[in-house]
């Protein structure tokens, strides 16, 4: 088992980088999807990932506020997503 970590910043890239994480955690990898200083828009199809991302044992951190009060991620700023990279065997950028 590998510790992964998906880090997005860009919003176009929000879906793609949360459905490369559920990928990660098929293959049995524990997984940090981390969003970085923009609120996600979630339509139905990314918040029912979003659950499946939870029920499947991965984190969600993001440093934008809005993330953290309306969809459950948890907050890091951008010094302490640099202490959980330093953490990870792999990091997935998008």
């Amino acid at each position: 088992m590998k510790k992964v970590a998906v880090l997005v910043r860009h919003p176009k890239r929000h879906y793609e980088a949360l459905r490369s994480s559920l990928g990660c955690l098929l293959e049995d990898h524990r997984v940090s999807y981390l969003v970085l200083d923009e609120e996600i828009t979630p339509d139905e199809a990314f918040s029912d990932n979003l659950g499946f991302l939870e029920e499947m044992g991965g984190q969600r951190y993001s440093n934008h506020p809005a993330n953290v009060a309306k969809y459950g991620f948890t907050y890091l700023n951008v010094a302490q997503m640099g202490e959980l990279l330093r953490h990870q065997d792999i990091i997935i950028p998008f």
